[in-house]
């Protein structure tokens, strides 16, 4: 497996419009090709988004997609957003079972 890490950092205040921008284009995630995203609020207006991908060539081939998107955001960001790829050496789910 592979993963793309992007760190995005936001303008003061924008986090909830770049929220609102990330829901209203959720349908366009599946043509990335990837498994699985998830978008981590990490406080003072960054995100970190995980797009899990079977392969490094799947998640290179997302690229063009994935700056498109990204794009949606750009109005928002402090900075241009830093996306970058690496192997995934542990991906462990837990199930928390009912006593």
């Amino acid at each position: 497996m592979y993963t793309s890490i992007i760190n995005i950092q936001f303008q003061p205040g924008k986090m909830n419009e770049a929220m609102e921008i990330a829901g209203a284009t959720k349908h366009h995630y599946a043509e990335l090709g990837c498994n699985q995203i998830l978008m981590v609020d990490q406080g003072n207006d960054a995100l970190l988004v995980l797009a899990i991908y079977d392969s490094q060539a799947k998640q290179e081939a997302a690229t063009p997609k994935a700056q498109e998107l990204l794009e949606r955001l750009s109005p928002l960001c402090a900075t241009a957003p830093d996306r970058k790829g690496g192997q995934v050496f542990l991906n462990q789910t837990y199930n928390k079972k009912a006593f």
